[in-house]
């Protein structure tokens, strides 16, 4: 069966998805929404054949796609921030300056692979699209609302293995 993640990312395709832009408007980071979909597709195929060292190592490679591109996204959105001296940037580089922290200890295994943040990097990025949105640049806009729904359903992909798992049941490729 498949999950919400997958119907996210095969819409994100329409979108032709890249990643979020600097007040200059140069891509930061490139968003492969379509990559990223072609990975969940293959993970389930390989899952359903019964290769579950393939569906992990595509799910791992989806889920590290999509931290990625949030990560620099919200870079990109605290710079953007101080570039038009919002009072608001100095919280949302730390926000980012948090997630960077974060997800350095869980690459060094040192930190929960679930942890309480105090935000929700999903709304953070969206409040970015709301931003770009009012500065005419819609597609930079769709860009990242599309990314943070990405984030957002690779989270909960994420808790649903965790579930799996609970159960005893092998949550490799599941994604």
């Amino acid at each position: 069966m498949r999950t919400g993640l997958f119907y996210v990312l095969v819409t994100l395709i329409t979108v032709d998805v890249c990643a979020a832009a600097d007040p200059s408007g140069a891509d930061v980071a490139t968003w492969d929404s379509a990559r990223v979909a072609r990975m969940v597709d293959s993970a389930r195929q390989a899952r359903r054949q019964g290769d579950l060292m393939t569906a992990e190592r595509l799910c791992s490679a989806a889920f590290e796609t999509i931290d990625r591109s949030m990560l620099a996204a919200f870079d990109a959105y605290a710079e953007f921030l101080k570039a038009e001296r919002r009072a608001e940037a100095q919280t949302v580089r730390a926000q980012s300056a948090q997630l960077h922290e974060l997800k350095a200890h869980q690459n060094e295994g040192t930190q929960p692979t679930s942890t309480y943040l105090g935000f929700a990097p999903s709304e953070g990025l969206r409040a970015y699209a709301d931003l770009l949105q009012a500065r005419q640049q819609p597609v930079e806009a769709e860009r990242i609302r599309s990314l943070a729904l990405a984030y957002q359903q690779a989270q909960q992909a994420q808790f649903q293995r965790t579930t799996l798992f609970q159960q005893g049941k092998d949550p490799r490729g599941a994604c």
